[in-house]
């Protein structure tokens, strides 16, 4: 839609992508309340350097809030799994990666699907500091306004978080903490140097938690958390890259 008046920057491509190149494969998994043009940035540096790469606009997102509201974790999981295997039906190996709850849908596939070769984690929303009240607001308010993000970032998604999204993250969250020692693919974490949104130990929690043997965690001095939105996304590309080519 280009009217929309609950999502911010409606102009803005988001829907489902699926952009075919090498036997490669990059599936790239949007955050809670955007679209897939938070990740288009590098999916398109992906592209350019030939590999095949999707994106799914999970269930919920880029209508209306409401819509969120009425979605669970289960559905966004599902979805993603539908693209993951139309990714490996035109590639030999696909790499995985999201960034926010984006990242955890990420951890997921990849303890359901250990061939899985590669983890591009950013920004991984696997602990928030006070997202358990959103299951006692919930069933008395539908959403509540979140801080503006800075006007030169391309993000498009809505202008509210919904209280019922936000609770179902938070299922989510704890599903993936229970399960992250199932986690044993090579992974790389990024985090920004200005994100106010997860909590300061989430990297820390999640690589403690997974048995990946090859793991490693990137700082972006100046990024928020839309890391792959922001700044230094051309620095971020040459080490997602340098990731996949070393793993393929």
């Amino acid at each position: 839609m280009t009217d929309n008046p609950h999502i911010r920057n409606p102009h803005l491509p988001g829907d489902d992508f699926f952009w075919e190149g090498n036997q490669i494969g990059v599936l790239l998994i949007h955050g809670l309340t955007a679209t897939t043009a938070e990740i288009r940035p590098l999916a398109e540096n992906l592209h350019q350097a030939g590999y095949t790469v999707a994106g799914p606009l999970l269930p919920g997102h880029g209508t209306h809030p409401d819509d969120l509201n009425r979605a669970t974790w289960g559905m966004w999981v599902e979805k993603v799994k539908q693209t993951y295997e139309s990714l490996l039906a035109h590639c030999q190996r696909v790499f995985v990666g999201g960034q926010s709850t984006g990242a955890l849908l990420s951890l997921e596939l990849a303890r359901q699907h250990p061939e899985i070769p590669g983890l591009l984690i950013f920004a991984p929303a696997i602990k928030i500091n006070g997202i358990w009240r959103a299951h006692i607001l919930w069933p008395f308010i539908k959403h509540y306004n979140k801080p503006n993000k800075p006007d030169d970032l391309l993000w498009k998604g809505y202008y509210v978080n919904p209280v019922k999204a936000v609770a179902e993250l938070h299922k989510l969250q704890r599903h993936i903490q229970r399960n992250l020692p199932s986690v044993t693919q090579p992974l790389v974490v990024f985090t920004g140097e200005f994100d106010q949104t997860i909590a300061p130990d989430s990297a820390q929690i999640l690589l403690k938690g997974v048995r990946s043997m090859d793991k490693r965690h990137i700082n972006m001095p100046a990024s928020g958390h839309l890391i792959i939105l922001d700044k230094e996304i051309d620095r971020v590309t040459e080490f997602v890259l340098d990731f996949i080519q070393a793993r393929s």
